[in-house]
């Protein structure tokens, strides 16, 4: 055979590579008679397989791919180009081999993309749980991942095949990695996922609502209690929960009635009866609240922080000694005795006590020493007594223990005013409206105090601000009306005055100097409306409405005004003489002369009243009593300004002789 394919030149190289070819086919082919029927029994697999290999060694064609081969979780699978390879956290696996027409597998490498590493990963053991990680870590969407990881299979550095992975996410893997992770957001987010992979699920959705308790979303939480009790209607741990939803949004029927549910199905649960104390503490109902913080401490007497609650229920039902019962109790056997001592000093402070309420207070300081509060109140407790050098040693010490606490500042500042140190106690005003602005008790000393000191235009500052917070507290508007008056601004003075009468001041300062304020505003109209309600009058301020109605010709009123000043001043002669000039205006004579003359009982010095007289008696037709009358003027005053009608009335007589 040799000697035939020889020519002249001798063996042809391409038909001995030709027939080494042919003979490889030949044992590949008896292989897969061999190894084809343990895996593909029927004889398509043959006649393909032998017409592919021969395609691949003899054609040079690209090698098919037919099977990856698997060992997963130690069990051997064979995923084609047509499956798909699934993986849950649980699971560990190998790409052992490919199975392709590249029989050696020499040229033949696999790669999972999509975990961070290159290469041929064949042989190497990969985990679920990294895959699953992976994905969830980049937030993947829905409960699994298709596309997220693939194994591709190439040839030689061509790819020739695509094995699509799923990786499965399932509810426990949300609830791993929310256990695992620090952030609170990134927990509820996978809390979340898992419930909605899982509707039925109680125990993560017990979990979820406790992150919302704790992060105060009661409402998430309360939805999710509820939704609990729905699925599992016994079960006693959401619905005390619940409960505590409804508290913290100050829902206290619904939290009532669940809790009265539960102490029908728990009823030697402390908690439960606690709980219900405390709602009905929140709603005031304060002997209810005692009756069952009463019956949780019967079940557990050593709960201190309970009877602490009891005590205080008692103390606002007005039952004081029961209180106080309970209080000394704690503070004979409770390690942190310090909150029912303070409340003993505040009992005792209240009730002027100031013996036991030093002691109490003392108390609290032995065991918490650096209670600022303590010393406020212990500060409070001496100043009772008198002893003010104790008072401002502990006020002292509470603001050097707490200096930002705006309440012990307002303390020390009051006690600086009841020591006359205006100064100093403005200055902890100052200090406590900068750490508190919304204190309207120190803005309110500290517009008073200015006040005080007639700095004014600081006083409009404060009380400008107290108008704003009390729109219908007239004492402000009083005050405002007051300082802008001192400050001469007469207008605003005004309208303040007259917001503090329509708010219902009547006060006859006030009435006063809203007159004086319009009268000074050139409205004198105004002023006599304010004039006239002055209560009791005096010769002043009846002067000046009758001088008022007399200007105006309104000579009835400006009259009976003249008459009540000669009530009020009836041996003055000025008193008299206005009566009399006002009759004069209305030219009723002979009461203006009757006037003049009581007036000159009183004053026979006034050359006025002479000429006013002399005046009258003239109009009247009574010549010879007004020339004396203007004589006498005369005689007193030469400068008078009816000097000149005595010769005229001289005159005058002469003609009546004639």
């Amino acid at each position: 055979m040799l000697k035939f394919l020889r020519d002249k030149k001798g063996l042809n190289k391409k038909t001995i590579a030709g027939v080494v070819i042919f003979a490889m086919v030949i044992v590949l082919l008896a292989s897969f008679i061999w190894i084809g029927p343990r895996f593909f029994p029927t004889g398509f697999f043959y006649a393909l397989r032998a017409k592919n290999t021969f395609s691949y060694y003899v054609l040079r064609n690209k090698p098919l791919f037919y099977y990856l081969q698997v060992e997963k979780n130690g069990k051997d699978i064979r995923v084609g180009a047509g499956d798909t390879l699934e993986i849950n956290y649980r699971d560990e696996f190998v790409i052992k081999s490919v199975v392709s027409d590249d029989l050696s597998g020499k040229y033949t490498t696999a790669t999972v993309d999509g975990i961070g590493k290159e290469g041929n990963h064949i042989g190497v053991l990969l985990r679920g749980i990294d895959l699953v990680n992976n994905i969830m870590k980049s937030n993947a969407k829905g409960t699994q991942a298709v596309n997220v990881y693939k194994v591709a299979v190439y040839y030689q550095k061509e790819k020739i095949a695509v094995v699509p992975m799923l990786v499965v996410i399932m509810p426990q893997d949300w609830l791993r990695y929310a256990k695992d992770s620090s952030n609170v957001g990134v927990q509820i987010e996978y809390l979340k996922r898992a419930i909605f992979q899982n509707s039925e699920d109680v125990g993560v959705r017990k979990i979820l609502a406790g992150i919302y308790l704790k992060q105060n979303r009661t409402d998430e939480a309360a939805s999710l209690y509820a939704d609990i009790l729905r699925i599992k209607p016994d079960d006693t741990v959401a619905m005390k929960d619940l409960a505590r939803c409804y508290i913290k949004r100050n829902q206290n029927n619904q939290a009532i009635e669940t809790l009265s549910r539960l102490v029908k199905i728990q009823s030697q649960d402390a908690e439960v009866f606690a709980m219900l104390g405390l709602t009905y503490g929140h709603k005031k109902l304060w002997d209810k609240a005692a009756e069952f913080y009463g019956q949780s401490i019967k079940m557990e007497p050593d709960n201190h922080a309970v009877r602490l609650l009891l005590a205080e229920a008692y103390e606002k039902a007005g039952k004081t000694n029961a209180a106080v019962e309970q209080y000394q109790y704690i503070t004979g056997h409770s390690q942190d005795a310090a909150p029912a001592w303070s409340a003993l000093g505040n009992i005792y402070l209240r009730k002027k006590d100031y013996n036991n309420a030093i002691k109490s207070y003392t108390q609290v300081i032995q065991n918490r020493p650096k209670d600022a509060a303590a010393y406020a109140n212990l500060a409070m407790a001496y100043a009772g007594q008198g002893k003010l050098n104790e008072e401002m040693q502990n006020l002292q010490k509470a603001v050097a223990l707490s200096p930002d606490e705006p309440v012990i500042r307002f303390n020390l500042a009051a006690a600086y005013e009841r020591r006359k140190k205006t100064d100093e106690a403005v200055k902890e005003y100052l200090v406590v409206l900068k750490k508190n602005p919304e204190d309207t008790d120190a803005l309110e000393r500290l517009a008073d105090l200015t006040f005080q000191s007639k700095k004014y235009d600081q006083t409009v500052h404060y009380y400008e601000k107290l108008a704003k917070k009390y729109p219908n507290k007239s004492n402000i508007f009083a005050n405002l009306g007051f300082a802008y008056g001192e400050m001469k601004q007469y207008a605003p003075s005004a309208e303040n005055y007259e917001k503090a009468i329509r708010l219902g001041v009547k006060n006859q300062t006030m009435y006063h100097n809203l007159a004086y304020t319009y009268t000074k505003l050139g409205k004198e109209k105004e002023a006599v409306v304010y004039y006239e309600k002055i209560s009791p009058q005096t010769r002043q301020t009846l002067g000046v409405i009758a001088n008022y109605y007399l200007k105006n010709k309104n000579f009835a009123q400006a009259i009976g005004y003249y008459q009540r000043i000669v009530k009020l001043e009836p041996q003055k002669a000025s008193s008299y003489f206005s009566l009399g000039y006002a009759y004069a205006l209305s030219k009723d004579w002979d009461k203006a002369i009757g006037n003049y003359l009581t007036a000159l009982k009183y004053d026979q010095e006034d050359d006025e009243i002479y000429a006013h007289l002399g005046d009258a008696y003239e109009k009247k037709g009574l010549y010879p009593e007004a020339l004396k009358a203007y004589t006498h003027a005369y005689e007193i005053n030469p400068e008078t300004k009816v000097g000149g009608r005595i010769p005229k009335m001289r005159i005058q007589l002469l003609r009546e002789k004639d």
